[in-house]
């Protein structure tokens, strides 16, 4: 059975409307819990945005817009002012408000290096983080609500009143449909438009998306903005995780130099890519195709626990909410 479902936040986008489709949430190997590999390239994702139909293409890296600098300066070198689709400039940056107590995720979309220059500034307060991209007119969601950082104490009295201050609300690929269908209650609640991403960091554009009319990036955030939106959103399923897992290995293993897997299977992706670090910073054992297919199969068996680790906490989180009478 498929993950993926249709959702509409029935806010009255006309009849006829063009509506134009992008997945709001994408990392690079520009995000350091992504392998610094080719197959990662903000251009490599591009094309594969373009393969899956988007009509606009969001990267947002966590802390930093330069993986889209690179990138423009890519698309224009090869297709001068004529590119397949546009380029939406966006981040993900952690914010960390005393007055919450957990860390948490905002994406900013459609800014410039001076906003985010603006923006690293009030990481530490909320208000002041949401009001600047009020003023300047910036998209700006909260990502996975009831995510929160290994080894935090989520204050969850404090999403209700996240979701009622930021303007947008994320339904996300990485999490379970439980959790995803009270994030958009709560969305529905303090009538805020959602939208869905894929969020991934494994290559895979295009899982979740946001469909809402515009011709041009700036008209279609402002129409998201505005709640002319409907999404196709996707929740996490185990074995469908695991398979992106096994898929991103196959690729990670297939051709790509001993020294790049090296320098790059090692980033804090899981515990898999930690152990394969180590083993192969101390030995030459990817000169051979059979040493390749053989670490490619240990990294699959070994990837299960981070796997069912991650699911486990997500159900516990449910748990919890139900447990303390949370809407």
């Amino acid at each position: 059975m498929s993950s993926q479902h249709r959702s509409d936040t029935r806010t009255g986008i006309q009849a006829g409307s063009r509506l134009r489709k992008a997945d709001l949430h994408v990392h690079s190997n520009f995000s350091p819990d992504v392998p610094n590999l080719a197959i990662f390239s903000p251009r490599a994702l591009y094309r594969r945005a373009v393969e899956e139909g988007m009509d606009f293409f969001a990267l947002t890296d966590h802390d930093t817009i330069d993986g889209v600098e690179v990138l423009r300066r890519d698309l224009r070198e090869e297709f001068g002012d004529h590119w397949p689709i546009p380029v939406i400039t966006g981040v993900e940056l952690k914010v960390l408000d005393p007055s919450i107590g957990h860390t948490i995720h905002i994406n900013v979309l459609g800014l410039e290096r001076r906003h985010l220059d603006a923006l690293m500034t009030r990481r530490r307060s909320i208000g002041r983080f949401v009001a600047y991209c009020r003023r300047k007119g910036l998209f700006c969601a909260y990502n996975h609500p009831f995510w929160f950082e290994h080894g935090e104490r989520p204050n969850l009295d404090a999403i209700e009143r996240l979701v009622r201050l930021i303007p947008v609300v994320e339904l996300n690929a990485g999490r379970i449909r439980e959790l995803n269908h009270r994030t958009a209650r709560l969305a529905r609640k303090y009538r805020k438009p959602f939208v869905a991403a894929s969020d991934t960091h494994t290559g895979q554009v295009g899982k979740a998306y946001t469909l809402a009319p515009g011709e041009t990036p700036e008209a279609y955030l402002r129409n998201i903005m505005a709640g002319h939106v409907r999404v196709t959103a996707s929740h996490f399923v185990l074995q469908d995780f695991l398979g992106e897992i096994r898929e991103t290995i196959d690729l990670a293993l297939r051709g790509t130099p001993a020294k790049e897997l090296r320098e790059s299977i090692g980033l804090e992706l899981a515990r898999p890519y930690r152990i394969a670090q180590r083993i192969l910073t101390s030995s030459g054992l990817l000169q051979s195709a059979r040493a390749r297919r053989g670490l490619g199969r240990f990294l699959k068996v070994i990837a299960r626990g981070p796997a069912h680790i991650f699911l486990r906490r997500q159900r516990r989180m449910v748990r919890r909410l139900g447990s303390s009478g949370y809407a």
